[in-house]
């Protein structure tokens, strides 16, 4: 199977939810650029993932980045990392809306506020590695394009 940006990980009626409609919608905005989570056990389509997040490295400097097949080994690498961080990412995401829900629905149970609290700081080192894997991409790639 190939990896595909269209089905959520989950149908709409189990995701989990914030309670907040703005943190939703913000979230419903990165799916529209494909951060869904990855099916376990599908093979990855890294050529298709690398479509969705190549407009993450093209500047007015850099108007252009070529297609995955056409980067060179050591910047392939470097951009499986950089989709398998945004994977984790992703994954820790999902996590986390799922423990906000359960904050929300449990009421103020300190168990369940410690269990966001680690759930949120998993995902915000997620984002950092993320940010720190594109910075060590975005090096690799020619400054004008190509």
């Amino acid at each position: 199977m190939r990896w595909t940006p269209l089905p959520p990980s989950r149908p709409a009626a189990e995701a989990a939810r914030f309670p907040d409609p703005l943190v939703e919608e913000r979230h419903a905005v990165l799916a529209r650029y494909g951060y869904r989570l990855d099916a376990a056990g599908r093979e990855r389509d890294w050529a298709a993932m690398w479509r969705l997040l190549v407009g993450d490295f093209t500047t007015r400097a850099r108007p252009w980045v070529g297609p995955y097949d056409r980067l060179s080994p050591r910047q392939q690498e470097a951009a499986r990392i950089y989709m398998r961080r945004r994977l984790v990412a992703d994954e820790l995401l999902d996590a986390c809306k799922r423990a906000h829900e359960e904050v929300h629905r449990s009421g103020i149970d300190p168990e369940q506020v410690e269990r966001y609290a680690l759930a949120r700081d998993a995902y915000e080192d997620a984002v950092t590695d993320f940010g720190r894997a594109r910075e060590q991409l975005d090096a690799l790639l020619p400054p004008g394009g190509g």
